[in-house]
This record gives structure tokens, C-alpha cells and sequence, in this order.
């Protein structure tokens, strides 16, 4: 074998010209291979760990109210925040999105603006490696390229309201660094609110859409729009190996997430009678709900025909009727405990039917409108139910689990953008009076951003093909012309012994070698292209594309199975094309070829 590789390197150098031009066309389509794959890989790295993670986070979870896809707040974030830490220990960051339209006015000068919370003090706390540290502290230098005053200073105290803007907001609004921005705004409760933000830092945005938002402290923003100190908005999570584990991980906190029955329990009154242990459930307004509940609640007194069971129904149990003396037309008042802050809340409901349940709902119950009763619910969040005995709590797999409200609604898993959109809307247009919750991985929340490394991949493609066919072509070529050249030679050393095998694994190994180097020379070419290029400072500041690029620099981001596998690749095609002509030289006999002329 040693023989034959040596043999090949030797006609290897015999043919320089020919083999240097073959040569010099594969390292170029290599080098292109090599750039191009490297590039694209760049922008996608530019995409999953900075814009989408920005955009959507690499898992997210979204809270609306009521339909309205504005109100977005969830009264018991403590309990969603510990089943995220709970489930996916490895978080290497947690942090609320939040952000609301405003009307700024400045120096004499107005401007719409967007309030958007960054997390500074991280309140949500997740363990971090010192490296995931300094590369947050990283991206926010690469975002916020200071003009005037510290991006830190956001968390300073003893300043009312700080906030940072932009340059070009700065100048729209005729302000600086020290002066005083009044804004006007709704609330997360749809209540119009004015208040006053003190500008402690200027900066040059990394592109144009980081212009038009001016930045708070999280917990600064949530204040001013009338967070609660227990409320969270949307949640934004970012893992270690997205790619890999984004989807499985959104996964795991759907399932984590599927919500309880919402359950209000304490004493209920009318008079001076009281219950201590009794029940308040919220009825489901879909018909499969209502049909469920009037199977097992068969209205025995009513206010009128269509109250029981309607958008304003509110119906008490047999048992809890006669134990306080209810009529229709009755209120009752239900006391319960909080979960916050403990204390006693009192909520008053006006009885529009009674009603006989069935054996297994025979506990003191009172069924409450959607409406009414996640007002009452949301309002002041109630302890556990579990604790109280003989309440009526269900379950999931009882009989009238999915008739009663739920704590929040759980919209099913979707797989891409336009399927959580309409997820949301149609949940929205049923006028489901609770929360709205939806979890997704960056895949679905952000496949739109994410279509672009496909076309990416497309163009990296296309460009193997090219080379594919630059490879083909030349072997075939040289391969055809070297076999017409040394056709007395491949006489001789067939006449001499040299078996078929040898003389079509000389021309294979020749080939090999020569893919071998030249797509060797066309990877170092490749490198040493790339680390030109990034030498280049392009200024896209006010250009879309500027997101895709690091501190004003193309991204190159080369793997080395990458690079190893196309290197393997272009030499195993070399060596595949070259197949067919070598067998076909292997195959001529040496009497056929001494009668060979030129």
C-alpha cells in the first residue's frame, strides 16, 4: 500500500499545472464553503443568544387577564416563579418582560416612547457561573454605548423615577442627562396615570430599534404601572444549550403548570348565621360546562327562569340554604384569608337560585358568575383551600372538574407564531373573565426571527452545491485527460505485474490527495478571510441589519465538526467521482494500451 501512495503522490507532482489549477478551484470553493457556513452559523449564534433571547427569551411564559392581551400581570407570581425555579434548576437567567406605551414630554418637545423594565437588581435571583455574569455585563455595553451618565444608575436610590434614553429620543425631546421627562400612560388596571422620570443616562442605541424605547428598573416600571408587590408580567427565561433543550424545557413547565380548580374558602354569613367551612367555585360559561352543573345542580327556586345558570348567576346549595336560611334574592357574605400578607377579606354576593345537588357535591357550596367571582379572586389572593376541613375542593378527574373555573387558563402547546397568536385571540373571544396563560419555547414564540437562519442555511447550501459541481467537473476532466496521457504508462505497469486493484487505487489515492490539500489550503484561506473581514467596521446604525452584526462587526462563529465534516466531505466526493474513470483505466488491458498514440 505504501508503494501505491507513493506512487500517487509522485504523479501527483508530475502534473503541476493541471493539478494547481484543479487544486486552486477546490480550495476557493472551499474557502467559500468554509465562510459562508461560518457566517451564516454566525448570525444564527447573533439570533438564538441575543435577539431571540431579548425578543422572547429561549422560553417564555405570558400572562393576560381577562382577554385583554394589555393586561398582563399574573397576582400570584411568587407560585409561578418557584415552579420555574423548581422544574428547571439550570435557568442561567430569569427576568420579567415588561413594557408599556407612553406619551413623553420634554423640553418643549413631545414624543410617543416605549417604558421598558430591565432587570438590574435581579429580584428573581437565579444561580449564575461568574462567566454568565460578565456576559450579561457584556451585552449590556454592546446595547448601550454610554454618552452621558452610567447604565447602573437605572438602580440607584434616591432618584425619582431614573431612566435612560437614547441620543436620538434625547434630541426628539430637547432633554439631557439631569432633566426631568413627564409621561402619561395606562396602567396594567386601564387607569390613565401621569408621573415624572429623571434622566440619569444617554446612549448610543447598537441599532434602530433600541432608539424608540426609554429604559427603567423592572421593579421602578411595575410601580408605576400598579404592580402589586406579588404580581409578575411576562416571564423570560434563558437556558444553557437553547438549541437543544428550549422546546423539552417549554415542555416541562406546561406540564408543571396545568392549573387547579380556583377555590374560595371560609365562613360564609347571611344574618346571624354563619357556615365556617364552606365553598365558592366560579361556574365555566361554555355550554359542556353548563351541561355538567345543571346535571348536578337541579335548580329548585329561582329569582327568574334564566338567572340560574346565566352571566350573572349566582346559586346556592340546598345545604348551605338551610343552614343559613337563604332565599333567592338573599346576600350572603364570604369571609376568607389571604394568601399575602394574611388577613381576613369579606366578599358580598346576591343569590339568584337555589339549587339541589348531587351526592358527591352535597358540601355547603355556592356557585359563582365567571365574572364576579375571579373579581373577587383576583382581587386578594386566597390561601390554599386544602387546609380547611370539610371543604368541597375538586379534583383533577372528578366528575365536575372542568365545569368549575380554573386559577388560570393553560392555552395548549403551539409550534409556531401564527398558532400562538390565534391560540390567544380565540381565547380572547371567548371571554374567559380569568388569566391567560401561555408557555413557549423560542421555536413558537419567535419562529419568524428564526426563519431567517433557514434561508441562511439555504444560501450556505446552495453554495455547496456550487462546489459540489466545481469538484465534479474537474476530476472528471483531469482525470480523463491524465488517464489519455498515461495510457502506454498504465500499459507498462500492468504488463510488469501490477494488478487492477493498484492501478485504480493510484488514481484514487492521487485524487484523495489532491481534494486533501486543497481543501486544507482552502479552510486555512477560509480563516484567515474571515478574521479580515471581521476587521471591518460597518456602521448600520439606522439599518434593520445592524442587529445581526457585534459591535459593529460581521460574526463569524466556525465549528470544528463543521469544518472537519466539509473537509471529509469534499474529499470523499473527489474520491467518489473519480471512482468510475480510474476503473475504467484499471480495466485496460496492457496490449491495448502499447497500441495507444498520441
Amino acid at each position: 500500500m505504501n508503494v501505491i501512495l507513493t506512487i500517487a503522490l509522485r504523479n501527483l507532482i508530475r502534473q503541476k499545472r493541471r493539478n494547481i489549477l484543479l487544486g486552486t478551484a477546490i480550495a476557493f470553493g472551499t474557502m467559500i464553503l468554509i465562510v459562508a457556513h461560518s457566517f451564516s452559523h454566525g448570525i444564527s449564534d447573533v439570533l438564538f443568544n441575543q435577539i431571540v433571547a431579548y425578543v422572547a427569551g429561549h422560553v417564555s411564559v405570558g400572562y393576560s387577564q381577562g382577554g385583554n392581551l394589555y393586561k398582563q400581570v399574573f397576582h400570584d407570581g411568587d407560585r409561578m416563579v418557584g415552579i420555574v425555579k423548581k422544574e428547571l434548576p439550570d435557568v442561567t437567567h430569569l427576568q420579567e418582560a415588561i413594557g408599556m406605551f407612553a406619551r413623553a414630554l420634554g423640553n418643549g418637545k413631545s414624543d410617543n416612547v416605549i417604558m421598558v423594565g430591565v432587570d438590574l437588581r435581579q429580584t428573581l435571583n437565579v444561580k449564575r457561573t461568574p462567566e454568565e455574569v460578565k456576559k450579561e455585563q457584556d451585552e449590556y455595553k454592546q446595547n448601550f454605548h454610554m454618552v452621558e451618565g452610567d447604565f447602573l444608575d437605572l438602580k440607584k436610590d434616591g432618584i425619582e423615577n431614573p431612566v435612560a434614553v437614547s441620543i436620538e429620543k434625547a434630541k426628539s425631546l430637547n432633554v439631557k442627562k439631569g432633566d426631568v421627562l413627564k409621561v402619561r400612560f395606562s396602567d396594567v388596571n386601564g387607569q390613565n396615570q401621569a408621573a415624572r422620570l429623571t434622566i440619569v443616562a444617554t446612549f448610543k442605541p447598537a441599532n434602530m430599534f433600541m432608539s424608540a424605547p426609554i429604559f427603567l428598573e423592572v421593579t421602578t416600571l411595575k410601580k408605576l404601572l400598579g404592580y402589586g408587590p406579588h404580581d409578575i408580567s411576562q416571564l423570560y427565561l434563558r437556558i444553557r444549550d437553547a438549541r437543544k433543550f428550549a422546546a423539552r424545557d417549554a415542555d416541562i413547565l406546561y406540564k408543571a403548570m396545568q392549573p387547579p380548580v380556583a377555590v374560595l374558602v371560609g365562613t360564609i354569613a347571611h344574618g346571624n348565621k354563619k357556615i365556617a367551612a364552606g365553598t365558592v367555585l366560579g361556574m365555566r360559561t361554555d355550554s359542556t360546562s353548563h351541561r355538567l352543573l345543571k346535571n348536578s345542580f337541579a335548580p329548585v327556586r329561582e329569582a327568574d327562569s334564566t338567572s340560574a345558570f346565566g352571566k350573572e348567576g349566582i346559586i346556592a346549595s340546598a345545604p348551605l340554604a338551610a343552614a343559613l336560611g337563604l332565599f333567592p334574592g338573599d346576600t350572603v357574605a364570604v369571609t376568607y384569608t389571604t394568601k399575602y400578607d394574611p388577613h381576613h377579606v369579606t366578599v358580598s354576593f346576591a343569590v339568584k337560585a337555589l339549587a339541589q345537588p348531587s351526592a358527591e357535591t352535597g358540601a355547603p357550596i355556592l356557585l359563582v358568575n365567571e365574572k364576579a367571582f375571579y373579581a373577587a379572586y383576583y382581587d386578594n389572593w386566597p390561601a390554599s383551600a386544602e387546609p380547611a376541613a370539610g371543604a368541597y375542593v375538586p379534583k383533577k378527574g372528578d366528575k365536575l372538574f372542568d365545569a368549575f373555573d380554573p386559577e388560570w387558563l393553560l392555552l395548549p402547546r403551539s409550534h409556531t407564531s401564527d398558532e400562538a397568536r390565534k391560540a390567544v385571540r380565540d381565547a380572547g373571544s371567548s371571554k374567559f373573565k380569568g388569566t391567560i396563560v401561555n408557555v413557549g419555547s423560542m421555536y413558537e414564540m419567535a419562529s419568524d426571527v428564526l426563519k431567517l437562519e433557514y434561508v441562511l442555511n439555504m444560501i450556505t447550501l446552495a453554495a455547496v452545491l456550487i462546489l459540489f459541481f466545481i469538484i465534479l467537473v474537474g476530476v472528471i476532466n483531469t482525470l480523463r485527460m491524465t488517464i489519455r496521457e498515461r495510457t502506454r504508462e498504465i500499459g507498462t505497469v500492468r504488463a510488469i505485474g501490477m494488478q487492477k486493484s493498484d492501478v485504480r487505487n493510484s488514481f484514487l489515492a492521487e485524487t484523495g490527495f489532491l481534494a486533501l490539500f486543497s481543501s486544507v489550503a482552502g479552510t486555512i484561506l477560509g480563516f484567515a478571510a474571515m478574521a479580515g473581514l471581521s476587521l471591518i467596521k460597518i456602521n448600520a446604525q439606522d439599518n434593520p441589519l445592524g442587529m445581526l452584526l457585534v459591535n459593529s462587526h460581521l460574526n463569524f462563529a466556525p465549528t470544528i465538526v463543521a469544518t472537519i465534516g466539509y473537509n471529509v466531505l469534499i474529499v470523499a466526493i473527489a474520491v467518489a467521482t473519480a471512482y468510475f474513470p480510474a476503473t475504467r483505466a484499471a480495466n485496460m488491458s496492457a496490449a491495448s494500451a502499447f497500441r495507444h498514440y498520441e
